[in-house]
């Protein structure tokens, strides 16, 4: 990108908005203090703005993020980098209404881009009125995929682009980080929809034999993560086949049952590639993919399966130190429900709301929601369950409340739970659960000072996720168990155990 093209949109943008270069630079530092009260104001100055229009230098990350809110533009937008796969650029100027501001200075209007320039979504998408326009919708952020778009046509090309980076690993997307503030918009604008949607009935055709292909994909998918543990290059060939062969699918023209069922398994496969990206640690990419799957669950018409995505988000949440979203979301996913029957998305959404509960401190409301959990649980068949929830099963559910226990500090009843975890996981070869319930037994052993019994509990969960590849909750779970027991680093035993933890499970390669 040249300093030429760089100084002709940056400055283009400001006069658009009849803004001069000080007034830039105080929007940019407003907003920054908006948005981080707690941090320190934003020092940018006319003379950076210069300095940025001219090309004489680049914005920091932050300040990227930033001046693309303010301009409401994204970084290709502005020229500050080249477009993604799929991205179409447009400019207010290209786009003007009586209800627009007319730029101050004539606009140069950019080369638009040939259909051919886009991805097998995006052109169709684009056809159909889905490119990025200026407007509510704008992306706020540096990378799309925390906005919840009223327009299925946007979700499809936002799917697509973050598909398509991830699977060519793009920085700016594997950087991209979880933001607290982007969860309740989705949240709230799927449960309108949920409560306010009609049922259209109607049966499905049976002989449609394009879902059943990308079902079964799912399933060998789903197996991929829940039996041998994910990984990059599962998720990727996640992300691979959904832009190449699911999505293009739903920008055809299709009767609205097949519509309906399209974005149902779009949204699947797009929550398991987040969940992915979630268990691998990289958490403003399974956030992105999350968000919009649920949009597209909303599509479906799946209050199911939209509850199940909220689940996942809850999930994340909690575990990034955000209990009180998480619970919100956990609470919003059962209100979308109503008095649908899905024990086992319920039972879900309970043990994950007590485990926000546990983390806060909450230890009665707690055992309450552990309570709901288990009677619902009483009513699942994961036989009469689709495939996405299948793995809401007896060592999936006793593990969670095991988790929800050891946070409230009751050790004893976390480690019988934990227990009953292990052995079903691994009688189903789920080396990743068993290992996660596993750090909950040696954590109840050190609650107790039992250090010796702590450092066997640890070792052994070390040895079954030996093979399996490195998963964020394990990290986070060992490491908490580690730490619980740095103070008995003077045993030999407990030494050698976190010697093991640090070169292996938390060496830089494995995070």
């Amino acid at each position: 990108m040249t300093a030429h093209t760089r100084a002709d949109l940056l400055t283009q943008y400001r006069t658009w908005y009849q803004l001069t270069q000080p007034e830039l630079a105080e929007k940019i530092a407003e907003r920054g203090q908006r948005e981080d009260p707690n941090s320190t104001r934003p020092a940018v100055t006319a003379s950076l703005v210069s300095r940025w229009e001219r090309g004489a230098s680049q914005p920091s990350p932050r300040y990227l993020r930033l001046l693309c809110a303010v301009l409401q533009a994204t970084p290709a937008e502005l020229g500050l980098r080249p477009p993604m796969p799929g991205e179409r650029i447009t400019h207010p100027w290209n786009q003007s209404s009586p209800d627009q501001p007319k730029p101050i200075t004539p606009a140069r209007p950019s080369q638009p881009r040939t259909s051919e320039d886009l991805s097998p979504t995006a052109r169709i998408a684009a056809r159909s009125g889905a490119s990025h326009g200026i407007g509510h919708e704008r992306e706020p952020w540096d990378v799309p995929g925390l906005v919840y778009r009223s327009s299925l046509g946007h979700t499809l090309v936002t799917v697509d682009e973050i598909g398509r980076a991830d699977v060519r690993r793009r920085d700016l997307l594997l950087r991209s980080s979880f933001v607290l503030g982007a969860l309740a918009g989705p949240s709230r604008d799927w449960l309108l929809a949920s409560l306010e949607a009609v049922d259209a009935g109607g049966p499905r055709r049976a002989d449609m034999d394009t879902i059943s292909s990308i079902r079964t994909m799912f399933g060998v998918f789903q197996e991929m993560d829940v039996i041998q543990g994910g990984g990059e290059v599962a998720r990727r060939t996640v992300a691979q086949y959904l832009t190449d062969h699911v999505l293009p699918l739903l920008t055809e023209s299709q009767p609205s049952h097949v519509r309906k069922a399209l974005a149902e398994v779009a949204a699947e496969q797009t929550y398991l590639a987040g969940w992915m990206a979630f268990d691998a640690g990289q958490q403003g990419v399974a956030q992105r993919y999350l968000i919009q799957s649920l949009r597209l669950a909303e599509t479906s018409g799946n209050r199911m399966l939209g509850a199940h995505v909220l689940a996942g988000l809850a999930d994340q949440a909690t575990m990034l130190g955000h209990p009180d979203e998480g619970l919100r979301l956990a609470r919003t996913g059962r209100h979308g429900l109503g008095n649908l029957n899905a024990p086992a998305v319920l039972t879900d959404l309970w043990v994950l709301e007590a485990r926000a509960l546990a983390v806060m401190g909450r230890r009665s409301e707690s055992a309450v929601a552990i309570g709901h959990a288990e009677r619902k649980f009483d009513l699942v068949d994961v036989a009469d369950e689709p495939e996405w929830a299948r793995f809401i099963d007896e060592p999936y559910i006793a593990g969670e409340i095991a988790n929800s226990l050891r946070d409230a500090g009751d050790p004893a009843e976390a480690q019988r739970y934990a227990h009953r975890s292990v052995e079903g996981a691994r009688r189903q070869n789920r080396s990743r659960r068993a290992a996660l319930s596993q750090t909950v037994i040696a954590v109840g052993h050190a609650q107790r000072n039992d250090i010796e019994a702590a450092v066997a509990a640890t070792h052994t969960a070390m040895d079954i996720a030996m093979g399996v590849p490195i998963s964020a909750r394990y990290a986070t779970a060992i490491t908490d168990l580690r730490d619980r027991l740095i103070p008995h680093q003077r045993e030999a035993a407990a030494h050698d155990v976190i010697a093991r933890i640090n070169r292996t499970a938390l060496a830089p390669a494995n995070i």
